[in-house]
């Protein structure tokens, strides 16, 4: 049986789309921080502008200072295929932020031949400074995916909608022990045995159940399945909540949301995983193998 203390941290973290009025840091469950730093952060990835686009695309503004949203282009000499990644749509989910310096070192050495890659980091940029999932108006912007009450859910529908990518990756983290991966129904098979097989050959453990519990048939793997997609439908129709994989699912994109431990207090057991998934699901995309 949940405890009090459990039932009340799933209400606020699935049925509740804003819960406080500023960017509270969030480390219930044990999360705990890499050491994110928001200034240093922007400055590593101005310090790629010399190999990729990177811009500023929105700037929000909380306690008298402008906090940037990054939209990095990374292009392919005969682009076929398009894959967009979200990094930090939750502010103190830190792997999936930190993961994005690594994945540009290694599409620097190895450019993508036919797959446009487009990143967003960090979607939430109030909340990564914070330690917070949530927005500067106590949003959770991975909720908001009906309403679009946020500034920073209107910016990824934007992109998506006027750059419509073949593929979605939103990296995120959560309270259970190792790594795992949630698809939306579109997410092909091949893809899915490909991402495992990267992530495990970089050394990510696994997980054997998700972060509610539930036994995974497959390690690593949680396909989100008709009764999924049911749960997901009723949640957005009666509560307007609704997160990026299932708002893709309804326009046809195949969205892969990785979730590492958030417990774990290795950088690189949290954030490898997430660089090898985007990595494969590029190759995958290309047809490499």
């Amino acid at each position: 049986m949940p405890t009090l203390e459990e039932l009340r941290l799933f209400a606020k973290y699935h049925l509740i789309r804003r819960v406080v009025d500023h960017p509270a840091p969030e480390t219930a469950l044990g999360v705990v921080s890499l050491g994110y730093d928001a200034d240093a952060y922007a400055e590593t990835l101005r310090g790629y502008a010399d190999r990729f686009e990177v811009a500023a695309v929105r700037e929000i503004a909380y306690q008298g200072r402008a906090h940037p949203i990054f939209d990095i282009h990374v292009a392919a000499a005969r682009p076929k295929k398009k894959l967009l990644v979200l990094g930090g749509v939750h502010g103190n989910e830190q792997a999936g932020l930190l993961a994005i310096p690594e994945l540009l070192d290694a599409v620097a050495e190895a450019p993508p031949e036919d797959v446009a890659i487009r990143i967003l980091t960090p979607v939430n940029p109030v909340g990564a400074a914070h330690f917070s999932r949530y927005n500067a108006d106590g949003f959770d912007v991975n909720r908001d995916f009906v309403r679009f009450e946020t500034e920073e859910a209107r910016l990824v529908r934007e992109v998506a909608e006027s750059w419509r990518p073949d593929f979605a990756i939103a990296l995120h983290e959560g309270p259970q022990d190792a790594t795992f991966m949630i698809t939306n129904t579109l997410v092909d098979e091949g893809v899915v045995a490909a991402a495992l097989e990267a992530m495990a050959a970089g050394g990510t453990v696994l997980a054997t159940e998700d972060y509610f519990g539930a036994k995974l048939s497959t390690p690593g793997y949680a396909p989100m399945g008709k009764l999924g997609w049911l749960v997901s439908a009723v949640w957005g129709a009666t509560l307007s909540m609704m997160a990026t994989g299932m708002w893709f699912d309804g326009r046809g994109v195949p969205e892969i949301t990785l979730e590492s431990s958030w417990r774990l207090t290795s950088h690189g057991a949290r954030v490898r995983g997430h660089v090898d998934l985007v990595l494969a699901v590029a190759r995958a995309l290309s047809g490499d193998k």
